[in-house]
């Protein structure tokens, strides 16, 4: 019954018809929030993947244009090539124009160590002159281990790694002799510290480091010294392998980008903690949740104002007609708000107010109709009695029975004393059954031995009900006449009473073998209101009678006996219904 209630209410409509805007809203948001979160997150990647490219594109450009100057300064420097190639010839001149000859060297070797801030020194390697030519220092001993060292790599590499330290090498040799030696060999060293120190323009995040390194591990050098470099750098697949977009190190998640440069042989690694990345991603999702929760309080404050300004009433309407319906003409709608509602209600209790009088004049109307009817229902019961009455005084007065002629007008005299009193429309039952069983003690004498009537006696508990004047009588009357009196003997009435859970059934039944199925159903049919009532009248006037009384709860019943008569059952509802017909 609710769930029916619930599935046809204008509230859950008008929840339904506002779910159905709020959903697609709601769903915008969300796609909104998913766009703005993908876009946000590219953006901050693709920010940092940039800045690490950049760094090695600006340090392979810095390379390049180091090694284009080299060649252009010191490949065909004739005071090189003097030195290393032919030291002997050198014996010509004096030390002081070798000593000139190496000056113009190192300035050489200081132009091109001073055109690149990550240079941290340019060095010459002379075999044959035994020396190693620095611009950060005078002409010192050779460097043997390091001449060792970079005269087994391999030419094709633009930049080798030595002791963590990125170098560039240039070697030369003699084509004139098989010597696989360099006689000369040219070397770049570059700055770590200057290499760190770019990469700290690319922190921008508290929770976050950057290192490069090569892809031997030969060279490795970051902005932090903790251990969390070094596990990212302990969790990052091998070098030259595919990206990694996130990763767990030191307890924390972190994003990684990578950059790699083959030309350098190198890589740019930056992790930052996606704590500290994506805090405006979580600034985005605290609006999102807020726009969620005002959503949803917009709901609740649309479905509180729709059940209070527009169920509510609505359910006092539904409820207001049910008692109408159920016959509860005391109803008003008591109304506050200034609203349609009002003007309804206001309506409402108009219309019930002019219903009560119209039922207040009509049931007066009816109930007096009702009244005329009842007398003139008793007073078409009463001339049967009066003919059969004079014929039985008139025989016992030429028969000379003065014995049961005074019994006679004494009876007599109670029965019709009962029938001139008019002044009450209903008495009780127990003034019923005692005037019921004074007519059959008349009826007794005048039929004699032909016909036995068994009265039974009332319970007490129902001696006080109250109902309508002759309904008892007029039966036992009709059972008399219209069923045992052209018996000429053993003909019998009983006259019982039998108490049921809601009403009291007084049974009349007779032995009188006249009544036809035919007849039977004639007269079921006339209490029925199928036929009219012909000769029948004073059965269907006490079946109205009692439906007057009691509504459908009182009636008569006729049915067959079980010894072949008449069965008739007047129904007494023993609680008092207000329902008429």
């Amino acid at each position: 019954m609710l769930r029916t209630l619930w599935k046809n209410s204008i509230f859950s409509k008008l929840l339904l018809i506002f779910l159905l805007i709020l959903i697609p809203l709601f769903s915008l948001g969300i796609l909104l929030y998913n766009w703005g979160i993908g876009a946000v997150r590219t953006q901050l990647t693709g920010s940092i993947q940039t800045s690490l490219e950049s760094i090695l594109d600006n340090f392979d450009q810095d390379v390049q244009r180091t090694q284009a100057l080299l060649f252009e300064t010191l490949m065909n420097d004739e005071d090189l090539a003097m030195l290393a190639l032919f030291p002997q010839s050198t014996a010509q001149y004096s030390e002081y124009e070798k000593f000139q000859m190496i000056g113009r060297l190192k300035k050489l070797l200081l132009a091109v160590k001073n055109s690149n801030r990550y240079i941290a020194d340019v060095r010459i390697h002379v075999p044959l002159l035994n020396r190693t030519l620095s611009a950060a220092a005078w002409p010192e001993s050779f460097r043997q281990d390091e001449y060792d060292d970079f005269s087994r790599q391999d030419e094709r590499l633009r930049m080798v790694y030595r002791n963590d330290r990125p170098y560039i090498v240039m070697k030369t040799f003699n084509s004139k002799t098989d010597n696989a030696q360099p006689y000369f060999m040219i070397v770049v060293e570059f700055s770590a510290k200057e290499l760190k120190d770019s990469l700290f323009p690319l922190l921008q995040y508290g929770n976050s480091g950057i290192y490069l390194r090569d892809d031997s591990s030969r060279f490795f050098v970051g902005t932090t010294n903790d251990d969390k470099a070094q596990s990212v750098e302990a969790a990052l697949p091998r070098y030259g392998q595919a990206e990694l977009a996130e990763l767990k190190a030191a307890g924390s998640s972190y994003q990684v980008f990578r950059a790699h440069s083959s030309s350098l042989g190198l890589e740019a690694v930056q992790y930052v903690r996606n704590s500290e990345l994506f805090q405006t991603i979580r600034i985005y999702r605290v609006w999102i949740w807020c726009y969620s929760l005002v959503g949803l309080l917009i709901l609740a404050l649309f479905s509180l104002y729709a059940y209070r300004y527009i169920h509510q009433p609505l359910v006092k309407m539904v409820r207001s007609f049910s008692r109408v319906e159920n016959g509860d003409f005391n109803v008003f709608i008591k109304h506050d708000r200034n609203d349609e509602f009002q003007y309804l209600f206001s309506q409402f209790n108009d219309m019930v107010r002019n219903l009560n009088t119209l039922i207040d004049q009509s049931y007066r109307q009816r109930l007096l109709v009702q009244n005329a009817e009842l007398k003139q229902l008793q007073s078409q019961i009463n001339p049967h009695f009066l003919y059969n009455s004079l014929f039985i005084l008139n025989t016992m007065t030429r028969t000379g029975d003065y014995d049961n002629l005074e019994y006679f007008t004494i009876q007599l005299g109670e029965y019709f004393r009962f029938m001139t009193k008019n002044n009450q429309d209903d008495i009780s039952l127990g003034e019923e059954i005692r005037h019921a069983r004074t007519y059959a003690d008349i009826q007794s004498l005048r039929f004699g031995s032909r016909i036995k009537v068994v009265f039974d006696e009332l319970p007490p508990a129902y001696a006080g009900l109250s109902v309508p004047r002759l309904i008892v009588q007029p039966v036992i009357e009709n059972a008399f006449i219209h069923g045992l009196e052209q018996m000429p003997e053993k003909g019998w009435i009983s006259i019982s009473f039998a108490a049921e859970e809601d009403h009291l059934a007084i049974v009349v039944e007779d032995n009188g073998g006249s009544l036809s199925d035919q007849q039977l159903q004639y007269v079921q049919a006339i209490l029925a209101g199928e036929a009219e009532a012909g000769e029948e009248v004073g059965l269907h006037n006490i079946h109205r009678r009692l439906q007057l009384k009691f509504g459908r709860h009182g009636a008569l019943r006729l049915s067959r006996s079980t010894e072949g008569g008449l069965k008739a059952v007047i129904l007494i509802p023993l609680e008092p219904t207000k329902e008429r017909e």
